[in-house]
């Protein structure tokens, strides 16, 4: 059985594995090598410890954990940054108070498809209606396959951007959801597959 919780900084080492392990699954061939076996664990424990003790109120991580085998996924989020908001639309005409970010929603590849991400995506959806927010969005690399499951649970595609990072130009699409009360209504009425 999947539990979601709120983070604690005993959970930085197996949030730090399911990142690891799939940003090296997602992004193979996507980023260059050199920046996938750079990943330590390590160094991700330590910076989702630091998340997880000095930015718990403005950015929340929630896990996904099973009974015997630990995190198997988790997201955080919070107030959209200013330089990510997509240009034009409900996304930029706000001051950006009523507008939330999901920063990451990473679930271990041998977990996907049993409706965590869709449970983690609804909890942070819940916590940022709770705090005002009336919509969110986030960004994901074009030619990740993954990016179909933000369509499969309601996100409309609404901006495309090219980024430098690593030395390399990425795609990027950005998914929005302009109801979140709506949103968590409907990721909790999808049946778990």
């Amino acid at each position: 059985m999947t539990t979601i919780g709120l983070a604690t900084e005993r959970a930085a080492v197996g949030i730090a594995k399911v990142y690891v392990d799939t940003w090296r699954s997602a992004y193979a061939g996507l980023l260059p090598n050199r920046v996938l076996l750079g990943m330590s664990y390590e160094r991700q424990s330590r910076e989702w410890s630091w998340v997880i003790k000095n930015r718990a109120e403005v950015q929340p991580v929630i896990v996904a954990a099973e009974a015997n085998r630990g995190i198997v996924g988790f997201t955080s989020f919070g107030l959209s940054r200013v330089t990510d908001r997509p240009p034009g639309g409900p996304f930029a005409t706000d001051s950006g108070k009523h507008i939330g970010e999901i920063y990451t929603l990473y679930v271990r590849p041998e977990y996907q498809e049993r409706g965590i991400g869709r449970r983690l995506l609804a909890s942070a959806f819940g916590a940022m209606v709770q705090k005002g927010y009336s919509r969110s969005f986030l960004w994901v690399l074009r030619d990740n396959p993954s990016r179909y499951f933000y369509e499969r649970v309601g996100g409309q595609p609404i901006a495309q951007r090219r980024e430098r990072l690593w030395g390399c130009t990425l795609d990027e699409t950005c998914y929005g959801w302009t109801d979140l009360t709506q949103a968590v209504d409907r990721l909790g009425s999808c049946e778990t597959g």
